[in-house]
């Protein structure tokens, strides 16, 4: 990292960072018009009979002659806003390339590769439910790490399963999950791609040469009494898998995490005092709620980055100590194997 001058690095793509900080703006005021737009076709589609019956039909009739218009100027907005988004994202992509390029010349990175579902439901750590729906999952940006014999392979991916995926099915409630999922929660999203997601973020994992019986999930001890799609998780996890949880004899690191196995002999072989005291440590570096786990001869590891993993924070475009963050986010990332010396 010493290496790595962040704030020339800053000034060489300044004129670059400015232009994508401006995309980002006109794509974030578009999105709030839009959307608001919509929200309201919607409630005017749902109630029109009753704003008619509270009006009278002479009133609604003049209401209604306004509507073409304004739903060609809502056409022009969302084809200016359409572009604009696929502006960002191609300038984005560019100076997210030329930024990797200089930060991690021996790493492939592309926005091409798309994860393999097996390996997302191979790691255990979405999957809840035999009755959820298949997960729903798409790529933002893939790394692959040679490092000797092996590869590396680490994420940024979006997924969507459980709860909302049920409903978005069902013929009833699918209409307002919809509202909800593509209206509503664009408003308020980090990044609009990621408002139908219930998990966006950090999703890496590798090969081991050791092979592990039965299934070791390390989850956010923190979260399990909470609401939301981590909580979700470890209460549908322990009826899936029959994972059972562990009491293991670390303060600190069960301050942030739970374990939960179905062979409490292999895990406790597994989370010795020292590696307890490596994973610890890796979730103080890492700053995020993390969630791993071991099944057979794969490792997998997970993290929460509602802004994204391999792309711009928005605090990124004129700060060159947050493109020193997204370094050491993506080099720590890039070596939790070799931090836990699993390998």
């Amino acid at each position: 990292m010493s290496t790595i001058d962040f704030k020339n690095l800053s000034q060489q793509l300044r004129a670059e960072l400015s232009r994508v900080n401006n995309w980002r703006k006109i794509v974030r005021a578009l999105s709030i018009v839009v959307y608001l737009f919509v929200f309201c076709w919607f409630v005017f589609v749902l109630f029109g009979g009753y704003l008619a019956g509270s009006v009278g039909w002479e009133n609604y009739s003049v209401i209604t002659q306004y509507i073409f218009p304004v739903f060609i100027g809502f056409v022009v907005l969302n084809f200016a806003f359409s572009r604009s988004l696929v502006k960002f994202q191609e300038q984005e992509n560019d100076i997210m390339r030329n930024i990797m390029s200089a930060m991690f010349p021996t790493v492939c990175f592309d926005f091409a590769s798309q994860l393999d579902y097996k390996i997302l439901s191979g790691s255990k750590l979405f999957n809840t439910s035999f009755s959820d729906p298949a997960l729903g999952t798409t790529t933002y940006g893939y790394l692959e790490i040679p490092r000797g014999e092996q590869t590396f392979y680490v994420a940024d991916i979006g997924v969507s399963y459980g709860l909302m995926n049920k409903l978005a099915l069902n013929s009833l409630t699918g209409y307002f999950v919809m509202i909800y999922r593509y209206v509503l929660r664009p408003l308020f999203a980090s990044r609009l791609e990621s408002s139908g997601h219930n998990f966006r973020g950090m999703f890496g994992w590798c090969r081991l040469e050791k092979t592990f019986k039965g299934s070791i999930l390390i989850l956010p001890d923190h979260l399990e009494q909470k609401v939301g799609y981590l909580a979700q998780n470890i209460q549908g996890l322990k009826k899936r898998y029959n994972a059972r949880f562990m009491h293991l004899e670390d303060p600190d690191f069960e301050k942030y995490f739970a374990v939960y196995a179905d062979d409490e002999i292999a895990a406790r072989m597994l989370l010795t005092p020292a590696m307890m005291r490596y994973i610890t440590r890796l979730r103080e570096t890492f700053g995020h709620d993390m969630m791993l786990s071991f099944n057979k001869d794969t490792f997998y590891y997970a993290a929460a980055m509602p802004d994204g993993f391999l792309c711009l924070r928005k605090q990124a475009l004129n700060n060159e100590h947050l493109l020193e963050q997204i370094y050491n986010e993506i080099n720590l990332s890039c070596h939790v194997a070799d931090e836990l010396k699993l390998n």
